[in-house]
């Protein structure tokens, strides 16, 4: 990585001084729009050219340069963040291509509202306020800590109650560590622990956290997790009351400006600097401008000492070691003389926050930060030349392999305000900004969030800036502007035939109308002046900019349609020209009569279901309507269609009718065909199945088989008995039938005994075999045959049970 940080700034370098070299184009003394720098703060730094928070594609001319300072609120999640930075910057011309600029935060303060969101409040030296006065360590889920001694508790997540965890200042290793609850008694000692030294799981600069036992979550980080409620337990006589975790997050939870935060309200200065490029790609006249912003950023304070971590948990960075990288693409296009247009999309490769003071030949990782993927667009307004509105919209998406963000959120800020330049070269700006996706209460939508999450509120912002420079002298406007000259204004047809309506035909007139219609302007402006084209026409639609567009007349009715041109110089002045098109019928159409030929396909035979039948058409107007008839089954889809699908049942004959509509009363339109449906084999179904069961739960069963046979009065009935012995099973399945014949009036002539052999254990089957169905043979598994013998059962005593009840 030090071989690329080389390597960007020989890069930037070399292309600084190709660009110095190259001559300066002035800017015209009639253009409104002023350059001023950027404010930055919550993502992209400030100092290059733009908006607010937007780089726009301008860059400063050789020699110009601007000083600036600003105050910037704007609101962060988790914790309902409200941070308040006072950026500096710098930035300064090399030639019309490039500029350089260097910021930094003067001032920064950090106020947390919901503590119980953050991480940062959770970690040894850290305390929450439990009511108005009373405070201590926060509840939390950490790495289990180094025993000392008692109990053992494994190498996991294990839960830290709340004021478990003495207070204990970094670097934290070796420190005192939570008991967990384990207090002990008169069988086992109390649970002592010790917060153990990182594990590292990778010493680069952008790799893995380290897990911190007894201090991080078993996400890895040196944040734990948070627990936001808990639950209690109350004891019984294998345990004493319990307090145990009821919402809370595994992997830490933190905002990626102040990851370690544990201040209600922390400040600090001169935290971060950040110094870069600005490069322009595109011509200093061409109303389209294309560049990038290359920097690097770096942080004064690092988690090497106590004195650098506290900066940290004031909020004073995210601490990164290496720095951060970051590239911004940036386009933005002219609208009109006072409308512009500005996009960026760029990466930022943060990197990670390391220390050497927990003890060890190398550095260790706090947290695993993510990278940033910047996207935003803004528009300005240059009314004139001391008045600019501005709107933006910016989103940050945090990417790339991180630690896990419990309460993530991607910030998505919109900024509105103005700019006014008393002066080119000095002037003030003022704005309002909004978070739109803050956890709590949206603008345009509510969330729902469990109970004890501590939600968001007053997500706006504001801010304001000031700055003054030098500015080069413009080229001076030509007085009095001249006018554009339109030489030609034209269409490429002056007249489009319809093809005749539906039905008819012409022999001179097209198929299909051509209406799409081209229109070339042929102007200049005497003053060399960009111009800007501006279309209107009585009917269709244009598509296109510039002299030459697309005219589509697509959808329009008979008569003649005006295409209006204004050709604007940017500098107040408009010239206009206009050319017109005529659509008419065509006027000799007549009306063919096409009669098709119909038949209907379907196969000759089929088995119970469904059955497709297929109107072939060849010729006629090919505009036909399809209604269907069928003499048996039900039409299941495609009524209407060319093809329909008919349920159909065993036995049938279906003989499907298809009639054409929109045809032309002498043409034939119906045709037929004709399918048999096959009758499917009866077969015989197993109806139940029990074993050796209580012989009244064997009557209930019997009395649904009966039932059964009741409703099929042309059925058989077969009651195949499996026995554990001897002839049990035949035996079994007798008094069955027994019962069916004597008790519920079944004929006996329809109800058949199998003996199927012996199983391990009595299984008796019950099985319906409609009128023409063949005999079941059973379905049973594992027979085996001939059958053991029976042993013989000790005679015992019967002992009275309930009437009715049989063993």
């Amino acid at each position: 990585m030090r071989f690329g940080k080389r390597a960007l700034v020989a890069a930037l370098s070399t292309l600084v001084m190709v660009a110095a070299v190259s001559a300066q184009t002035l800017r015209p003394g009639n253009d409104p729009r002023n350059q001023a720098p950027t404010v930055g703060t919550g993502g992209s730094p400030g100092g290059p050219t733009g908006l607010f928070t937007i780089y726009d594609g301008d860059t400063l001319r050789r020699g110009e340069f601007t000083f600036s300072i600003a105050y910037s609120n704007y609101d962060r999640d988790p914790g309902n963040v409200d941070i308040t930075v006072v950026p500096l910057s710098f930035n300064v011309g090399l030639n019309d291509h490039v500029e350089l600029f260097f910021s930094t935060e003067g001032y920064r303060g950090v106020k947390v509202n919901n503590p119980k969101n953050l991480s940062g409040f959770y970690l040894p030296n850290s305390q929450l306020f439990f009511g108005a006065t009373l405070l201590g360590s926060g509840p939390a889920i950490i790495l289990a800590p180094e025993r000392v001694s008692g109990p053992t508790v494994g190498n996991g997540a294990v839960f830290r109650p709340a004021f478990n965890q003495p207070f204990v200042q970094f670097p934290f290793v070796g420190g005192r560590g939570p008991n967990l609850g384990l207090t002990g008694n008169a069988i086992a000692p109390p649970f002592v622990s010790r917060l153990g030294t990182p594990q590292a799981q990778s010493d680069s600069r952008f790799g893995a956290a380290a897990n911190f036992p007894g201090i991080g979550s078993p996400c890895g980080s040196i944040l734990p997790g948070v627990v936001l409620t808990t639950r209690t337990i109350l004891a019984n006589s294998t345990f004493n009351t319990l307090t145990v975790p009821d919402l809370f997050t595994i992997c830490p939870t933190y905002i990626a400006d102040a990851p370690f935060i544990n201040r209600l309200y922390g400040q600090s200065a001169f935290g971060t600097f950040q110094a870069g490029a600005k490069i322009r790609f595109t011509g200093p006249t061409n109303p389209l401008g294309v560049g990038l912003v290359a920097f690097y950023r770096w942080y004064g304070d690092k988690a090497d000492d106590f004195k650098g971590f506290n900066q940290l948990q004031r909020g004073a960075s995210p601490g990164g070691n290496f720095g951060d990288i970051g590239v911004i693409g940036t386009v933005s296009g002219r609208l009109s003389r006072s409308a512009n247009l500005s996009a960026n999309i760029g990466y930022i490769l943060n990197s990670n926050p390391q220390s050497k003071a927990f003890g060890g030949t190398g550095k260790v990782s706090l947290l695993d930060r993510p990278d940033e993927l910047i996207m935003g667009v803004g528009f300005d307004f240059p009314i004139n030349r001391h008045f600019q509105p501005i709107a933006e919209l910016k989103s940050i998406n945090y990417v790339g392999g991180r630690t896990p963000n419990a309460f993530r959120q991607n910030p998505l800020d919109f900024l509105g305000g103005v700019r006014v330049f008393p002066r080119r070269w000095f002037g003030f700006s003022a704005w309002w900004r909004e978070n739109l996706n803050q956890q709590g209460k949206r603008l345009f939508h509510t969330q729902t969030f469990p109970a004890g999450f501590q939600q968001s509120d007053n997500p706006h912002g504001f801010g304001f800036q000031a700055f003054v420079g030098h500015r080069n002298e413009r080229a001076p406007a030509v007085l009095p502007n001249q006018p554009p000259v339109i030489s030609s204004f034209t269409a490429s047809t002056a007249t489009i035939t319809l093809p005749c309506r539906e039905g008819y035909t012409s022999s001179n007139c097209p198929t299909t109308a051509n209406t799409g219609v081209t229109l070339t302007t042929t102007a200049s402006d005497p003053d060399g002046d960009t111009l800007l084209y501006t279309y209107t026409v009585t009917g269709g639609k244009i598509s296109g900019d510039g002299p030459n567009v697309s005219w589509d007349l697509s959808g329009v009715g008979p008569g003649t349609y005006t295409a209006s041109v204004e050709v604007d110089d940017g500098c107040g002045c408009i010239t206009m020209s206009s050319t017109t098109v005529t659509v008419a019928n065509c006027p000799d159409c007549v009306r063919p009569v096409l009669c098709p030929t119909v038949n209907v396909s379907c196969p000759d035979s089929a088995q119970p279901g469904p059955v497709t039948f297929t109107a072939n058409v060849s010729g006629g107007p090919g505009t036909q309507t399809y209604n269907w008839s069928v003499s048996a089954g039900t039409i299941t889809t495609g009524q209407g269609t060319s093809s329909i699908t008919v349920d159909a049942r065993g036995g049938q004959t279906i003989t499907a009718t298809v009639e054409l509509g929109g045809l032309d009363p002498n043409c034939g339109r119906t045709a037929s065909c004709t399918t048999n449906i096959a009758t499917p084999p009866a077969v015989a179904r197993k109806f139940d199945e029990y074993g050796n069961i209580r012989f009244n739960d064997e009557k209930a069963r019997l009395d649904n088989y009966a039932v059964q046979l009741q409703n099929e009065p042309g059925a058989t009935g077969y009651i195949i008995g499996y026995g554990s012995c001897g002839s049990e099973g035949r035996e079994r399945a007798e008094r069955a039938k027994n019962y069916l014949v004597n008790t519920r009036g079944i004929d006996a002539g329809r109800i058949m005994v199998v003996d199927g052999g012996c199983l391990p254990e009595l299984l008796v089957q019950l099985w319906i075999a409609p009128q023409g169905a063949a005999a079941p043979a059973g379905d049973a598994t594992g027979v085996v045959s001939p059958c053991p013998d029976c042993k013989k059962k000790p005679t015992h005593r019967r002992r009275g049970g309930r009437r009715g009840e049989e063993e």
